[in-house]
């Protein structure tokens, strides 16, 4: 049950104590408003009980406009709030949804909740957020936190290093497998657990990125990648090595540098890039190219006249870096809202089909790429 559109929430008095939900004054307790029922509004509109209670579910029933619009302006007046917990006991929903997600730290996953977030506030839900750290054992934490909360379902964003521990793999299996709530994952596929699924294509992004700037002219390009476990970073390589195969560029193990979406890895990874003859970098993460930028400029490289950068995601740094990054753009707010959608059909119907939803990605070009340099000796 949502709450009618024309409830405004409480409102303080003045002082120094919150008010509650409540528009019931207690004169023993200094004034504070006490949390009003159904049986106060029914009081002060002059009507009964059952009326009010008609009126505040939205039923339709022989009650005229007049007491209609009276016990909706009492409601308001007394800041009327409906207990959510009774209603549930009812109705056998709490209208609201879980987000488990790998790191609120990363701009990334913060868009994509504000997706998600949207999107569950239309259909009048509440959103419980949270946060696993990248750490497995928190996520299923995170998980069990949920379920006794007795939400609706839940989305779920895994770890980047999921499936690099068989163990750690098999906890969250099993902990999905014996889930009667429903949800959806996001992002990150789990192999042998039957869910809805929904992510970027990844590969097509690994495509765009490496055809980009072979047509730019490079050859060596080196790739900053998340951890391969991920699937993510499995594809979007997988796209890479698509590209130079068509143009008959060898591939060298070597150019590539595994790491985390994080900048250090990108700072890391540009440290030892940089020792080869590469003239382009593709990061696989926003943030792993912000520390290429950083390590360019820390060696006084210039990008892109020393080097190309590509970078992945199009989240809300890639502007703002100190060289505007081109970047593969996936939609992110679209994925959040997507798996809202497909959350909330889940929970009004379990039996239905599950469904895997991929979105292809785009190239935006900014300032970070230019031709190769005449020399393509090693930087350092």
């Amino acid at each position: 049950m949502s709450i009618p559109s024309f409830f405004t929430p409480p409102v303080s008095d003045g002082g120094d104590r919150p008010l509650l939900a409540g528009g019931v004054s207690n004169p023993q307790d200094g004034g504070v408003l006490l949390a009003c029922t159904i049986r106060d509004i029914a009081r002060a509109a002059g009507v009964s009980v059952t009326t009010v209670s008609l009126v505040l579910r939205g039923k339709e029933c022989r009650i005229s406009e007049e007491t209609r619009a009276k016990v909706q302006q009492t409601a308001r007046e007394m800041h009327y709030v409906p207990n959510q917990v009774a209603v549930s006991l009812v109705t056998k929903k709490t209208n609201t949804i879980g987000l488990v997600y790998s790191d609120m730290l990363n701009p990334f996953y913060a868009e994509m909740a504000a997706g998600l977030e949207r999107s569950a506030h239309l259909h009048d839900y509440g959103l419980l957020i949270c946060n696993c750290d990248e750490q497995v054992e928190r996520c299923i934490d995170n998980i069990s936190l949920l379920e006794s909360r007795c939400i609706d379902g839940f989305v779920l964003q895994p770890p980047e290093t999921i499936n690099a521990s068989p163990s750690r793999l098999h906890a969250l299996q099993e902990k999905l497998k014996a889930c009667t709530t429903p949800y959806v994952i996001l992002d990150r596929a789990i192999h042998d657990v039957y869910h809805d699924y929904v992510a970027a294509d990844h590969q097509l992004g690994g495509r765009l990125a490496a055809e980009h700037l072979v047509r730019l002219g490079h050859t060596r390009i080196g790739c900053i990648t998340g951890s391969l476990s991920d699937y993510g970073s499995k594809r979007r390589l997988a796209g890479y090595r698509e590209v130079l195969e068509a143009h008959g560029i060898p591939y060298d193990p070597s150019l590539v540098y595994e790491g985390l979406y994080q900048i250090e890895s990108g700072y890391r990874g540009t440290c030892e890039l940089l020792k080869k003859d590469i003239t382009a970098i593709f990061a696989f993460s926003d943030l792993i190219a912000v520390g290429v930028q950083r390590a360019a400029t820390e060696f006084g490289i210039s990008i892109p006249h020393d080097l190309s950068l590509v970078g992945y995601d199009d989240s809300s740094i890639a502007p703002l870096c100190s060289v505007p990054l081109t970047t593969i753009r996936q939609p992110i707010e679209l994925l959040g809202r997507q798996a809202c959608e497909i959350l909330l059909a889940r929970i009004q119907n379990p039996a239905k089909e599950h469904v895997d939803y991929f979105y292809p990605p785009a190239l935006i070009q900014r300032s970070s790429c230019s031709l190769p340099r005449a020399n393509p000796a090693p930087l350092l």
